[in-house]
């Protein structure tokens, strides 16, 4: 059974044309900003977490571990969802203790209460043991925490992304427009398969394209997405046949791997925020946006119209090597 959401924030987010923007990549370009949500700047990560967190709420929790990347957004998220409860929040994030002052996201974890381990390795099994571990600590000091994956993407946290789409397509449908694809930055998978759940339920609209900005090793991202979708859907009451051969995920723009900024990715950042003032990270938002930038200079749209989904993120361009990224010979 699909928990109602906790209402953490106020919906829709707005849909905006990028005139500017558009004029320059060749192609009539629209933009879903989730990087306006609250609380605490949270993008797309918060959609799940009302679902999420509605449900442990509803088993009795009172806390949260999770884990993520050192500039994790699903972990930032949290962390804010959590002060708004009341909750106590365990983050368990890659790498070692950061030197000096904490900076992005980091900046933003610690300010909303929430206890930092850092648990010196990038490993993903060991981060999920990690999280394991100090979710026992909490349980022996008498909390009751709930444990979230990485990116918080559950078939409960898709979920909340169908009805995303049915958000997405009122906005369309008041404007009268018909867009051939939506583009946007794809991990964990609980953001590319909602939306592709919300389309097969709703049987018209853009088609889904995720930008990879993780490895898919042996097509292990790609089928985790497929079962995203498929549980996604049922939650809804529509059950669909999906298999990653039927997801449009973009591979290109990857580059050296998780974490690491490419070239297309920082400029696809610089252009959007010089035509429009939108800040994009180099991590997620940044690869997909370059990903569009390119399907459209290369014709790929026609004269047809395509969304960005914004998925937020921008905090961690502030982190110190993403910024010396960003303004390199700037």
């Amino acid at each position: 059974m699909l928990p109602d959401r906790l209402a953490l924030v106020d919906l829709p987010t707005p849909l905006h044309e990028l005139p500017r923007f558009s004029a320059a990549v060749g192609a009539r370009v629209l933009c879903k900003r989730d990087d306006v949500l609250g609380p605490g700047f949270a993008g797309n990560k918060v959609r799940k977490l009302e679902r999420t967190l509605a449900q442990a709420r509803a088993q009795g929790a009172d806390a949260v571990v999770t884990l993520g990347a050192a500039q994790s957004n699903h972990a930032r998220a949290t962390a804010a969802a959590c002060a708004r409860l009341g909750w106590r929040c365990v983050l368990v994030l890659g790498g070692d203790e950061p030197h000096g002052p904490p900076s992005g996201n980091v900046l933003l974890d610690r300010l909303f209460g929430a206890e930092l381990v850092h648990a010196g390795t990038t490993d993903w099994a060991a981060l999920a043991e990690r999280a394991e571990t100090e979710a026992a600590r909490l349980r022996a000091a008498g909390a009751h925490p709930v444990v979230l994956p990485a990116g918080g993407s559950t078939p409960v946290g898709a979920a909340a992304f169908a009805d995303a789409y049915d958000e997405l397509l009122a906005q369309l449908d008041a404007r009268g427009v018909e867009t051939a694809e939506l583009v946007h930055a794809t991990s964990t998978g609980g953001t590319h398969a909602g939306l592709v759940a919300g389309r097969l339920r709703a049987g018209r609209g853009p088609r889904i394209r995720g930008v990879l900005v993780i490895e898919d090793l042996g097509g292990a991202i790609g089928e985790l997405h497929a079962w995203l979708a498929r549980e996604a859907a049922a939650l809804h009451g529509a059950p669909a046949e999906v298999a990653a051969a039927d997801l449009l995920l973009d591979h290109d723009q990857l580059g050296a791997g998780y974490g690491a900024p490419t070239p297309e990715g920082l400029a696809a950042i610089r252009l959007l925020a010089e035509t429009e003032a939108i800040v994009c990270d180099p991590v997620y938002s940044g690869k997909a946006l370059a990903g569009l930038i390119h399907r459209a200079r290369s014709g790929a749209y026609g004269e047809a119209p395509v969304v960005f989904w914004h998925t937020g993120g921008w905090p961690a361009a502030f982190a110190p090597d993403h910024a010396a990224s960003l303004t390199r010979g700037r």
